[in-house]
């Protein structure tokens, strides 16, 4: 997949501003809009993403996402998440972990996050914006954002182009995995790289908090937990969280 990429100064989003372009005019697939700053950076659950100006990555792929249908749309935020952490594998030669449903972290803190929408014609998906943010040479985060980045790790400035570039290429190689339907493939190493799978942890709904082990995470990108009476329940984003 070829990668058109189109620099900003500022925008509100990413994902809006290529959501907005895609209506105005026809962008090749695989085009990936860069931004210096975010005014109204978007993260999950209508949280907003904090990114200093000129610091981080912040971009969004456009990508087909046709031959995906509703309940295989999830597979696209498993290959986003595997492709993040051999982005930061190889550059930073530490291991990450994904933590349901679309956040990078080493140890407690956060690294990336991923907010995919989806573009849909008489219930069917037409394309997909993958917005990606990155911490790279931010150093300075407000407490609650319990965020690191790369510079926080390694003491270095990093070049935001460079890095974008080989972003592109784990992005387009895991895309192509998900293309040709090894989703066998794609499963394994995301469970295998999924924060407490496997384990008994504490989660949180809006009533209470309790303790489950994570079981799975299915195509429609559901959580599978098993609750202590060993019955299972499954659970989408809007309903349960995960305490670390």
């Amino acid at each position: 997949m070829e990668n058109q990429i189109i620099k900003l100064t500022t925008v509100d989003s990413t994902n809006n501003y290529t959501a907005k372009l895609i209506t105005q005019t026809k962008i090749p697939f695989g085009t990936v809009i860069m931004a210096d700053f975010q005014s109204e950076g978007k993260g999950q659950r209508n949280q907003p993403w904090v990114s200093e100006k000129s610091k981080n990555l912040l971009v969004s792929i456009f990508v087909n996402s046709s031959f995906l249908n509703t309940k295989s749309i999830f597979y696209l935020s498993k290959i986003t998440a595997l492709a993040l952490r051999e982005f930061i594998f190889d550059t930073l030669q530490i291991e990450t972990i994904i933590k349901w449903p679309n956040d990078i972290i080493i140890g407690d803190k956060k690294i990336a996050g991923i907010l995919i929408e989806n573009q849909w014609k008489n219930n069917y998906i037409r394309s997909s914006i993958i917005g990606l943010g990155i911490n790279i040479n931010q150093v300075v985060f407000p407490k609650k954002l319990n965020a690191i980045s790369f510079k926080k790790i390694s003491g270095k400035n990093y070049d935001l182009t460079l890095l974008l570039n080989l972003l592109n290429s784990k992005f387009n190689s895991w895309f192509s995995i998900l293309k040709n339907q090894e989703l066998a493939v794609i499963d394994k190493e995301y469970h295998d790289n999924l924060l407490n799978y496997g384990n008994w942890s504490i989660y949180r709904t809006k009533e209470i908090q309790f303790k489950a082990k994570l079981c799975n995470v299915n195509q429609l990108g559901l959580l599978t937990l098993e609750l202590e009476d060993g019955k299972e329940q499954q659970f989408s984003l809007k309903e349960v969280s995960q305490v670390i």
